[in-house]
């Protein structure tokens, strides 16, 4: 009897460890995810191709209509989201970002989130968006929902711009662990956000105007520690 709960308390030890990451991205399709488009804002023109379509194993987003990318699942919590993304066409303005913890939906281009900033120029910002909340800073002001530009709590970056030049891959890896926000860019850490409002929620990519493209997503969630038995001593 003693052997079996060895081995069992081991078993489930391993199986929490072989359960971690979680492809968001098959490489072909864009199963596992909902497009969300806000018809009213455009970007400022009007392009013939879908907002969002998976090709040569990336997801490619015009960038308008805006709105984003969502994943159908809904629930993610603790752990570590990585992302390579590019700009594969000019725009006036490159923009897009990376949402997680997307908890509501808003009708608009804009849920309730906490958005890790691709903006060209400005990646490795943190906003909270449509009343999301982190300590530490205020609103420029009060959220309105018939508003979705309004209760944004912006986090600047710390330090340098390390984005890479037009059409070269990006590197963005984003941590959370409770209330905590640790987002870096190529290898660098730019933010570090504390008191996160909410504990969990869905994962999203921005269309904002940018001609953006994604691959290699996925989310490494935080493993189970394994048992450690010790003392235990087995008979026959």
């Amino acid at each position: 009897m003693k052997m079996t709960v060895v081995l069992a308390a081991a078993l489930c030890a391993q199986a929490a460890w072989a359960r971690e990451r979680t492809d968001l991205f098959n490489g072909r399709d864009l199963s596992g995810w909902t497009a969300v488009a806000d018809q009213d804002v455009t970007g400022g023109y009007a392009a013939s191709e879908p907002t969002w379509y998976a090709t040569n194993g990336t997801i490619r987003t015009t960038g308008t209509p805006f709105g984003y990318l969502r994943t159908k699942r809904g629930d993610f919590a603790d752990g570590r989201l990585h992302v390579e993304y590019r700009w594969w066409r000019e725009t006036e303005k490159p923009n897009s970002g990376v949402f997680v913890r997307l908890s509501a939906e808003r009708g608009t281009f804009i849920p309730t989130t906490v958005e890790n900033q691709l903006c060209r120029g400005m990646a490795g910002d943190v906003l909270g968006l449509a009343g999301f909340r982190f300590a530490g800073f205020e609103p420029r002001d009060a959220y309105d929902p018939a508003k979705p530009l309004s209760g944004i709590t912006k986090a600047p970056r710390q330090g340098a711009d390390v984005e890479k030049p037009f059409g070269e891959w990006n590197v963005l890896e984003v941590e959370l662990k409770g209330d905590t926000l640790v987002n870096r860019l190529n290898g660098v850490e730019l933010n570090r956000v504390t008191g996160l409002s909410v504990a969990k929620g869905a994962i999203a990519l921005q269309s904002e105007g940018g001609a953006a493209e994604f691959r290699n997503v996925w989310f490494e969630e935080v493993p189970v520690e394994p048992v450690v038995i010790k003392g235990i001593e087995v008979v026959d």
